[in-house]
């Protein structure tokens, strides 16, 4: 080979490259014009959707592409969904007995009387116990995602596509106003 073919062949090259480079920069600066919302899997065997909106307002699923198939939004049904609570109380009672107050009830009893002893036995164990309570309540809530769906219109033939998936109120609420 000589040098004049190598040296076509690598101009060429960087030409291609230099070429690829710009077409690669318009297209991130055209979908970056484009707004998009990725609707989580609607179970764990499923993939996440991808819903992009054009600059004309009409939409179409997946990665940026140049000519996409378009749809308009048609309608967005959303369950609700479900919080839980639950309450954890952690803690102990710590209480003092009666016996201490049956013994000297029952010593006083006996120093004055026999018949005093258990008299005052009983009157010092009718006296209730003393007590403390040392405990904690930590109450959390946990959202459980409901079930949604997104209808949306082939522009071109008219087929309605519905895309389903689980969201929070949080992401329920992202979708409304992604679609208005």
């Amino acid at each position: 080979m000589d040098f004049k073919k190598i040296s076509d062949l690598a101009k060429t090259a960087v030409d291609k490259t230099a070429e690829g480079i710009n077409k690669a920069n318009d297209m991130r600066k055209k979908a970056a014009l484009e707004t998009k919302i990725t609707l989580p899997a609607s179970n764990q065997f499923s993939t996440p959707t991808t819903v992009r909106k054009t600059v004309g307002g009409q939409y179409y699923i997946g990665m940026y592409s140049e000519e996409p198939v378009l749809y308009e939004f048609e309608n967005f049904n959303f369950s609700g969904s479900t919080i839980i609570e639950r309450t954890t109380t952690t803690g102990k009672t710590k209480q003092k007995g009666r016996a201490g107050s049956v013994l000297l009830g029952g010593a006083i009893g006996a120093a004055i009387n026999p018949v005093g002893a258990v008299v005052g036995a009983m009157a010092g164990g009718a006296r209730g116990k003393k007590g403390t309570i040392n405990s904690t309540s930590v109450t959390t809530q946990e959202e459980k995602p409901g079930a949604a769906s997104i209808s949306l219109r082939n522009i071109i033939t008219g087929e309605i596509k519905t895309i389903s998936t689980k969201l929070t109120q949080a992401q329920a609420n992202n979708v409304e106003r992604f679609f208005k």
